[in-house]
């Protein structure tokens, strides 16, 4: 029986191709699954997360961060894969032979798609200007050199060749952004279909991790993906479009990726861009989460500073229960119903990662395994007592992942 399927599109951009090189020469796998692959148009890409219609939909694809905080109730942001720092926004451009000019009601702008984060960035920054006119990203700049249109928002490797097209630089929209915020712009990232099981969104953000390492290290390699579907392209160009957009936050959003986010959100709602109250999820890779475990019937501060913590399931199983955060509430109604204090410890994620295992339990949900003996001085960072309010404990504030 064959590995099941799992639908993946991505950009044909030069730092997507850098990044799933790995994936794409079958150097890297997902585990568990058998991957089928598709790479088109950022904005075909939207498209096709937006409104799948007759083709197969994506399980995990790049796409805008437009298009992602407009679906936020659907896709999970992965934290490897995107396109965001300083420096790396899309340019508005005049057509050859035009004095380059604010847009105007009546100029004619062209943006590479509706649900791409340029178009997002087009709207905040000239509201009053004429609405624009969408087409793929590379037929913005052809459009301009022949004056089919007034003012294009050119993204990828267009900001790197357009002088050489005779076209005006207009403004720099990622640099209007910077200095209005203060943060990175998130342009694209790589997303999940909330639907998937948690096991497949980890193998495939293991696998993007692993690929971007793999690139990283035999750069030389990557031009191989990179020329086939950048064929017209210099190598030159290639490498400084994956300079610029592969960087620290590629690797890993981080915090300060998250919050780059979010000030996206906060931008597109007030201009009626987006809902209310969007917040796209990031998903945290197991081995990032913070770790808990719970002791019943016991005082937190009765607990010794040092030495083994004594745990019956060490003998009887073969390791300690543990939880992360978010699944608390859950191990506390399932198995604590009659206890009426319980001690609550977190644990230090580097001091026992080599012993953790995550293993389907509950519900089919992923738990956490220490395969040796919790060591109460090296082990814990924090502990609190919980005691019963009625039918259920009440979990110390700031214990939900950020």
């Amino acid at each position: 029986m064959s590995a099941p399927d799992l639908r993946l599109g991505i950009s044909t951009c030069p730092n997507d191709t850098f990044l799933f090189h790995g994936l794409l020469s079958g150097e890297v796998e997902v585990e568990g699954h058998r991957l089928e692959i598709e790479l088109l148009d950022v904005q075909e890409l939207n498209q096709r997360l937006l409104d799948p219609g007759a083709a197969p939909a994506f399980d995990v694809a790049k796409a805008s961060y437009h298009l992602a905080l407009r679906m936020a109730g659907e896709l999970l942001a992965l934290p490897t894969g995107s396109a965001l720092g300083f420096g790396n926004g899309p340019l508005l451009l005049a057509r050859a032979g035009l004095e380059p000019l604010t847009p105007t009601p009546s100029s004619r702008v062209l943006c590479p798609g509706e649900h791409t984060t340029a178009a997002l960035l087009y709207r905040l920054f000239y509201p009053d200007a004429a609405a624009a006119e969408h087409v793929i990203f590379s037929d913005v700049m052809p459009a301009l050199e022949q004056g089919d249109a007034d003012l294009g928002v050119c993204i990828h490797e267009g900001r790197f060749t357009y002088a050489e097209s005779g076209l005006g630089f207009v403004e720099d929209l990622g640099a209007r952004w910077e200095s209005a915020t203060g943060s990175p712009l998130p342009l694209g990232g790589i997303f999940a279909q909330r639907s998937l099981p948690d096991d497949t969104v980890e193998a495939v953000q293991d696998a993007l991790r692993r690929s971007l390492a793999l690139a990283r290290a035999r750069p030389e390699a990557t031009l191989e993906s990179m020329r086939r579907y950048a064929q017209e392209l210099s190598d030159e160009v290639l490498w400084s479009h994956v300079e610029l957009y592969v960087n620290d936050w590629t690797h890993d959003l981080g915090e300060q990726g998250r919050r780059a986010i979010q000030t996206l959100a906060r931008r597109a709602e007030q201009t009626g861009l987006v809902e209310p109250g969007t917040c796209l999820e990031v998903y945290r890779p197991l081995r990032e989460r913070r770790l808990f475990h719970l002791v019943p019937d016991t005082d937190a501060g009765s607990l010794a500073t040092e030495g083994t913590l004594p745990v019956p399931s060490l003998e009887t199983e073969g390791f300690v229960h543990l939880s992360f955060s978010g699944q608390l509430a859950g191990t506390l109604e399932a198995h604590f119903v009659g206890a009426q204090r319980v001690a609550l410890l977190e644990l230090d994620r580097e001091t026992v990662a080599s012993a953790v295992r995550f293993e389907t339990s509950r519900g089919g949900a992923r738990f956490p395994h220490l395969f040796r003996p919790l060591d109460l001085g090296r082990d814990v960072t924090s502990r609190w007592t919980l005691e019963r309010d009625g039918e259920a404990f009440n979990l110390p504030e700031g214990i939900e992942e950020p």
